[in-house]
């Protein structure tokens, strides 16, 4: 048998289900005292208030509203020490690339003194490639003194050992190697022939081979034919032992007189390359010379020392061996100097500033490791030799921007692989490392390794605040590298003084686009539209560019309507065409609503069921979405359940504020006995992620209605956040919620019974459209801005929430009693039944 425990009923009234003295609290009058008035709806801009001309065009800076920014901007750009580059943090359209261009735009004189990058082919140690920094001018001018100095070669050292006192000295030479060379083979053939030998010549590809055969018969005879006599018995074998050896013997004379031209003809070509380099030194050092007195640089100087040995070295490779002792037979001129040997003589000229004036300032949209750092230029056909391949080299955008400042986006760098980090380790070491690409796609990467060059270059990162937090949690160098973070706001003060800068951006708009010129009435609703963007009656939204774009698109619809100045209906035309354009999504949700595909109830009541209002954002366009919030209660221990939770579907801050709705029904019922329920929230049809905790009032007054048995009328929607003491706080997209509702309710045709509870705190956020306005001026629909879950609940049912007395009792027939009751029968029953 079940044990059921007692109470006092007098005190803590009837159970559920058990007739309760009639009690009728006076008629509360709250619904109409927190009843928002139509001119607290949106804040209206006289026009007559606005500044004049004149005052606009004390204004002259592009920059307005982020007087913090410019500071650490200016604080980054101008300290110089190592790391103090610029994050510049804001929402996209907040100025941020026009702040950097404007900026910068100021800085008239490099950082430093800039420099031409020169790379030239290392003689020393040919895998590197020689640096060498120059004065601005200095590395078209070296590139030029090579390319004559090579040029010169070119022309004069075949003209010189072409002249007739070098051709003669080259054939006496040849005259003397050639008379010592007849000299041994004459001696040599006549003792052949006392011996009765021959030197035959047989070809035997690709040469000729010599033998010493004698002479029988008065012809010259090979072994082989030799011993055919021998058999015949026409050559006594004794005689053919005979021939046989000496044939060996004067073949071995033959091979040792071979080796003697040999070396005399190497003795001959060294002695006319000493000529030769006798002669081309003396032409090399004059040029070499002209080249040395015009550059008083240290580097320069070693470098074209470096060039002359390698010239002489070369100069046997310089002219062309056509004949065999390197000249022509026919006593010509030598041919002309060949290209492949004098290409490593050349100068790369990667960077000049030759023709820069003011501070070097690059903005480079593509941050990929090659435009960024430079590379080697390869591809599989290229025929570039290894002593020719620093010829490839190609300067990014940090050398470009070398002395001066380079303005990256930081989304765009962190998607190209390999960017961040090379930026990262060319700022940490000072040094710029140019080489080539690495990848799949790409050409074999080259050997070649050039010397780092010393760089002095700002870095500004354009991003938003997620990337900032991001790169400073997760990359240990990031806070190393970028010392300073320039914030941008979203929004700034409505004071005089910017409403002057807002009219002077407008007016510079117009001015420099050609547009035409709004009325002070049309600049009132931009200025409005300024607020409502970012949703405070007391601010100004910095997102000129969204502001821009109205103005553009309403001198549109103006010029459309063949107007000469932007009027009011024209700014109202761009506003309402933007929302057709962006609003698919909106009317398609719509739509479902009304063809109860999504149920949403704006009429009649209903216990533990509540109308909540989020907010869906597309990125470009957001907007209110009405939401059907339920619950359900019973007896048990579980407390409460968020079902979207155990569904995976919910985020961090919707949970948070479930557990808050849960620390708010103890608080207020759970001091005086346990509270054994358990119950269940959910977002009926909601298939999707849910996040926030704007939901969380809307889910207490759902709670309160299940457990007071009380219906809440559905032709209200309800937002807000909640304390765990009971307080409603503010929450975001206010406007976009109510005008959600509205325009559901308004397609269902508004009775005067429809409206929003909205936080009391949120009231300075309204910016509602103008036939949100219109609806409450005619009492057809109510907007009531409430600080308490009980002024909500007291809205929402008609029934007074009550407050406890002196005895710490909630009066009865309030709502409070109501679920203080049922709580505590539950808590009976739990009990019982244990």
């Amino acid at each position: 048998m079940r044990r059921r425990v007692t109470s006092d009923r007098a005190a803590r009234g009837p159970r559920p289900g058990v007739a309760e003295p009639k009690v009728e609290p006076k008629p509360s009058t709250l619904r109409t005292r927190l009843l928002l008035k139509p001119q607290e709806l949106r804040r209206r801009i006289d026009p007559e208030t606005l500044p004049g001309p004149r005052a606009a065009a004390r204004h002259r800076t592009h920059i307005i509203g982020q007087d913090r920014a410019i500071q650490a901007l200016d604080l980054g750009l101008r300290l110089e020490s190592p790391g103090y580059n610029v994050f510049l943090s804001g929402p996209s359209g907040s100025g941020r690339m026009t702040t950097a261009r404007h900026i910068l735009g100021k800085f008239k004189e490099p950082r430093r003194a800039l420099h031409d990058f020169v790379y030239a082919h290392n003689f020393v140690e040919p895998d590197r490639a020689r640096l060498i920094v120059l004065d601005p001018g200095e590395g078209v001018r070296l590139a030029r003194a090579v390319a004559k100095l090579v040029e010169s070669i070119r022309r004069d050292l075949p003209r010189v050992l072409g002249m007739e006192a070098c051709l003669k000295e080259r054939d006496r030479l040849l005259a003397e190697f050639r008379t010592r060379e007849n000299e041994v083979r004459t001696t040599f053939d006549n003792r052949l022939r006392r011996a009765g030998f021959a030197l035959v010549e047989t070809e035997a590809s690709p040469s000729v081979e010599r033998d010493c055969q004698p002479v029988v018969g008065g012809e010259p005879r090979s072994p082989a034919l030799l011993e055919q006599l021998t058999a015949q018995g026409k050559l006594p074998a004794r005689r053919l032992k005979q021939i046989l050896r000496r044939r060996h013997e004067l073949n071995i004379e033959r091979e040792q007189l071979e080796r003697r031209v040999r070396l005399l003809r190497r003795e001959t070509t060294k002695v006319l390359e000493n000529f030769n380099r006798r002669v081309g030194a003396a032409i090399i050092d004059n040029l070499i010379e002209e080249v040395r007195e015009q550059f008083d640089h240290p580097e320069v100087r070693d470098y074209i020392g470096e060039v002359r040995e390698a010239l002489l070295e070369r100069i046997p490779e310089l002219v062309r061996q056509d004949g065999e002792y390197g000249t022509a037979e026919d006593g010509k001129a030598a041919p002309p100097v060949q290209a492949d040997y004098l290409a490593p003589f050349s100068v790369n000229v990667v960077l000049s500033n030759a023709r820069r004036k003011g501070c070097p300032i690059v903005f480079e949209h593509n941050p990929s490791v090659v435009r960024l750092v430079g590379t080697i230029e390869r591809s599989p056909d290229d025929g570039r030799s290894g002593e020719t391949e620093f010829m490839a080299i190609r300067a990014g955008a940090l050398l470009r921007a070398d002395g001066g400042f380079l303005v990256v986006n930081a989304e765009d760098l962190l998607t190209e692989p390999g960017s961040w980090q090379a930026l990262k380790r060319t700022i940490s070491t000072g040094l710029l490392d140019v080489r080539t690409p690495e990848g799949a796609m790409v050409a074999p990467p080259s050997a070649l390794k050039p010397d780092p060059i010393p760089l002095n270059v700002k870095i500004i990162m354009l991003g938003d605040e997620e990337v900032y937090r991001a790169l400073y949690l997760e990359e240990d160098d990031f806070k190393k590298v970028f010392k300073v973070k320039a914030e941008f706001d979203t929004e700034m003060e409505l004071s005089r003084s910017n409403l002057e800068k807002f009219m002077a951006f407008v007016g510079r708009v117009v001015t420099q686009e050609e547009l035409l010129p709004p009325t002070r009435a049309a600049v009132a609703l931009l200025v409005e539209e300024a607020m409502r963007d970012v949703e405070h009656r007391a601010k100004l939204s910095t997102r000129f560019r969204v502001i821009a774009d109205l103005l553009r698109e309403s001198t549109f619809w103006a010029r459309d309507g063949g107007r000469r100045r932007v009027q009011p209906a024209d700014v109202q035309r761009a506003l309402d065409e933007r929302y057709r354009r962006l609003s698919l999504a909106e009317e398609k949700y719509r739509q479902e609503i009304e063809r109860d595909v999504i149920v949403v109830e704006t009429s009649g009541a209903r216990v533990g069921q509540v109308n909540g209002l989020a907010v869906f954002d597309l990125g470009d366009y957001s907007f209110g979405k009405p939401c059907r919030i339920s619950a359900s209660v019973g007896m048990g221990r579980e407390g409460l359940v968020n079902i979207e939770r155990e569904a995976g579907l919910s985020g961090e801050t919707y949970d948070k504020g479930v557990l808050i709705v849960a620390g708010f029904l103890r608080n207020r019922f759970g001091g005086e006995f346990p509270l054994a329920v358990e119950a269940s929230v959910c977002f009926e049809q909601s298939y999707g992620a849910v996040d926030g905790d704007s939901a969380s009032s809307t889910e207490v007054y759902a709670i309160l209605s299940a457990l007071a048995a009380l219906p809440i009328a559905q032709g209200i929607a309800v937002t807000g956040s909640v304390s765990q003491q009971g307080d409603v706080q503010p929450i975001g997209g206010v406007n976009q919620k109510i005008e959600g509702f509205f325009d559901i309710c308004t397609t269902r045709g508004l009775d005067g019974l429809h409206g929003v509870v909205i936080p009391r705190r949120n009231v300075p956020n309204l910016m509602l459209k103008r036939s949100v306005i219109e609806a409450v001026r005619r009492g057809q629909f109510h907007i009531w801005a409430i600080s308490t879950i009980d002024e909500g609940m007291e809205i929402l049912t008609g029934v007074a929430a009550g407050q406890r007395d002196a005895h710490g009792v909630f009066p009865p027939g309030t709502i409070n009693r109501r679920v203080e009751d049922r709580l505590r029968h539950m808590a009976e029953e739990m009990k019982s039944f244990r």
